[in-house]
């Protein structure tokens, strides 16, 4: 289903994730795809579940930076957020994680903190993230369905 999310009040998401096999994952919204490890501790298969999970982080932070410079006629020649965590499993997480962002610009130091904090504390990622969601889920059984057409086990 690609909808239009974006028509209306307030934007929407709509992504779908299926299982292509017992390795990998399809994400699709807005006619992209993004393949993603569903085979923990092989590095080879692509981003896994945590690693999407920083990225989408890292990419709500850098769209903020970047719309906010631009509304205050800021210049940022280049921006970045690198991420080192540990993941631990009793229970399951990232813990400790840390993160660095870096800006280069040419701009007065307390103007980039600003476009900093602002772009770490709010954002719809990063909201979600730092402050948790409360999402409601159902399953769904389909009997003898099998493989969907087009999509491998």
């Amino acid at each position: 289903m690609n909808e239009t999310i974006h028509s209306g009040a307030l934007p929407r998401f709509h992504v779908e994730v299926k299982r292509t096999s017992h390795l990998m994952a399809r994400a699709e919204a807005h006619g992209q795809t993004l393949d993603l490890a569903i085979k923990g501790g092989d590095p080879t298969l692509g981003f896994s579940a945590p690693e999407t999970l920083l990225a989408a982080f890292g990419a709500c932070i850098l769209s903020g930076i970047t719309r906010d410079a631009a509304e205050r006629g800021l210049r940022v020649d280049h921006a970045e957020v690198i991420f080192d965590g540990v993941k631990h499993v009793e229970p399951l997480g990232i813990d400790p994680l840390g993160y660095r962002v870096i800006i280069h610009s040419p701009e007065p130091v307390e103007e980039l903190r600003d476009l900093y904090l602002r772009a770490t504390t709010d954002g719809a990622a990063t909201n979600a993230l730092l402050h948790g969601m409360d999402p409601t889920g159902e399953l769904v059984i389909e009997p003898g369905a099998g493989v969907p057409t087009g999509v491998a086990s």
